[in-house]
């Protein structure tokens, strides 16, 4: 209940300490120093009316219910820096800072409304974990970055539209102004024909082109009032990081239009757009001439420009895309480059994804839905979405194509879709916590793993025969089954457990022989003719077994924690997905392991973080 106010303190800071509460720091002048630093656990603050320069940071709050208002802010690290906390920041200036505001973990239920912040040279407003419940409207943005958000949650970036003056000058309370320093802002040239003050059109905050579960809109954009808006006229243009080569050809295309905010792609000249995001990726999968064209607008003046492409002939015997689920997404990855072509907006928390042998359909199983979302590779949109049970994770598919296996592990069971109706035709209860899910060549048989708990170390292997699905047998294969795979022929599954990979019979449904591959393997392989295992382990490698000998024949280092992996249908290229670590800055990366001599060819950055990995079968190869 302190109340420290009107000080001019030079070279130092304010500090409250930890579980202080009701306390006032008002009108006080910082600079050279550290700010105001409120401790962690208190609550019921007010900062009001400060004048802070020059500090390492203007406001930092590790505390609940602060009130920041009317605090005026400049040349510091950071403006106002808020952690574990639900603060109020309003009617706040903050200008010239590196960052304007940083929100750390845990700031659930943070109002920032009438604020003003100009040029910070990072970013406007920062929230790397955006765990969502944020309301921010009513804010002047004018930095070359105004917002840099996590893929995350859902946060509410304007009010309800009612009639006051807003941050612009205009006659209604609606979202925020977003302009650039260079008058390139979306509310520098959006149109508002009907004089509102309210642009045209919604602003997107932001896309995150390989998080795209949460894409966030101001509905409700501010602008200027004058007449600048209606008469601007954007101009189209654009560069194309390649304009020829071989199929499939990936082309990467960079905005650099002028006053616009909407962005139409026609990629093959067909007079139907493609993409709508400012910077696209596309690629060229037969080989021909083609022309790009790029439409830009400001809402109601368009501009375009077109490019040519020529595509020539396939060269390479490897079709080099995947599937990989992340962030509420299924992207389609480019091997070669690491280039995220497209990705689809899904379910919550995907993890499996499984294609039909003919490549036209994926299925992904989304843990946090519950639910698996079909998908139509060809136009990379979700047609369908069937229930399943509670936390499904791994999805296997038939050889036929007709059925689809997907584990449910909290449920512990496994769900059966008919492919033709996608919808589930069974429910089979196998054992405790399904993790891994395999179906053997003649269609006959699944295989699911059941990896156990404390409280129920069951630590077996459900065989469902697929004519009647019912379990027909359990297999005790060792401590905490995971990863599972069917050799060609049918005659022996192998499975990884916590020290070992389990070889199991299926003539007798018994352990035969066991391998030791170190650490924790996860995910597991057999190469289409039956000769090797390729086992990704937990201490960075990835073990290849001879399946005569059911011996490490090389291990291969592919990087932190590798855990998905996937061989081409022609058994060339085996694909492994690392999650990376706090030591390589969580770099995630696909390491191609020739098979031919079993070693790593080649290891690519990729800008998502994988639940799940598929092979894109080649269109070449598959039946119509």
């Amino acid at each position: 209940m302190n109340n420290v106010t009107g000080n001019t303190i030079e070279n130092g800071s304010i500090i409250l300490g930890s579980e202080l509460s009701g306390n006032l720091i008002a009108e006080n002048k910082i600079s050279n120093g550290e700010g105001v630093h409120i401790s962690c656990c208190g609550r019921n603050n007010t900062v009001l009316g400060n004048t802070i320069s020059n500090c390492s940071t203007g406001i930092y709050a590790y505390d609940q219910e602060v009130d920041i208002r009317n605090n005026r802010i400049n040349n510091c690290d950071y403006g106002i820096r808020l952690a574990m906390s639900s603060s109020g920041i309003d009617n706040n200036t903050i200008l010239n800072c590196d960052v304007g505001i940083h929100l750390d973990d845990a700031c659930i239920g943070v109002e920032i409304i009438n604020n003003t912040i100009i040029s910070s040279a990072e970013c406007g407003i920062v929230d790397q974990y955006n765990e969502g419940g944020k309301r921010i409207y009513n804010n002047y943005f004018n930095n070359t970055v105004n917002v840099r958000f996590g893929a995350g949650r859902e946060n509410t970036w304007n009010s309800s539209l009612t009639r006051g003056t807003n941050i612009a000058g205009g006659p209604y309370i609606g979202g925020n102004f977003w302009a650039k320093p260079d008058g390139t802002g979306f509310s520098q040239i959006c149109v508002d024909l009907d004089k509102n003050g309210i642009g045209d059109l919604p602003y997107k905050i932001y896309e995150d082109p390989y998080n795209v579960y949460e894409v966030e809109f101001d509905y409700l954009p501010l602008v200027s009032m004058s007449s600048l808006q209606n008469s601007v006229t954007p101009t189209a243009n654009f560069t194309a990081s390649v304009t020829n080569g071989p199929a499939p050809l990936v082309v990467k295309f960079t905005d650099l239009s002028k006053n616009a905010v909407v962005w139409n792609w026609d990629f093959d000249g067909d007079g139907i757009s493609d993409s709508k995001k400012q910077n696209p990726v596309y690629a060229y999968k037969t080989p021909g001439n083609y022309t790009v064209n790029l439409t830009a607008s400001n809402g109601i003046n368009t501009s375009s420009k077109f490019v040519n492409i020529t595509v020539g002939k396939r060269v390479s015997s490897t079709w080099p895309f995947v599937y990989i689920t992340n962030n509420g997404a299924f992207s389609v990855i480019d091997t070669t480059t690491g280039t995220v072509i497209t990705s689809v907006k899904v379910g919550r928390g995907p993890k499996g994804v499984a294609v039909v042998p003919n490549g036209k359909t994926a299925y992904v199983a989304n843990s946090g839905s519950n639910n698996v979302s079909v998908i139509d590779t060809s136009t990379n949109t979700v047609t369908d979405t069937v229930k399943v049970g509670d936390n499904p994770s791994e999805v296997a598919v038939s050889p036929d194509g007709k059925k689809v296996y997907v584990v449910n592990e909290d449920s512990n069971t496994t769900s059966v879709i008919d492919t033709a109706t996608n919808t589930v035709t069974a429910t089979v209860p196998v054992g405790n916590t399904p993790m891994g899910i395999a179906v053997s060549p003649d269609g006959t048989k699944v295989y699911v793993t059941n990896y156990g708990n404390t409280n129920t170390p069951e630590y077996t292997v459900s065989v469902i025969d697929t004519a009647t699905n019912m379990v027909t047998s359990t297999v005790h294969a060792g401590e905490h089954p995971w990863g599972v795979a069917v050799t060609p022929d049918g005659t022996k599954v192998y499975v990884t457990t916590y020290y070992y990979v389990s070889v199991i019979d299926t003539a007798t449904n018994t352990v035969i022989a066991t391998v030791d591959v170190r650490k924790r393997p996860n995910k597991v392989i057999v190469n289409p003719t039956g000769t090797k295992v390729y086992v990704a382990g937990g201490d960075d490698f990835v073990y290849v077994i001879d399946t005569v000998t059911r011996k490490v024949i090389t291990r291969l280092h592919v990087g932190k924690y590798p855990e998905e992996i996937a061989v081409t249908p022609n058994g060339k290229k085996v694909y492994v997905v690392t999650r990376g670590s706090y030591e390589n800055n969580y770099s995630n990366n696909i390491s191609v392991i020739d098979t031919s001599s079993d070693t790593v060819s080649a290891t690519v950055n990729i800008d998502v973080s994988p639940g799940g990995l598929a092979i894109i079968p080649d269109p070449e190869s598959v039946f119509q």
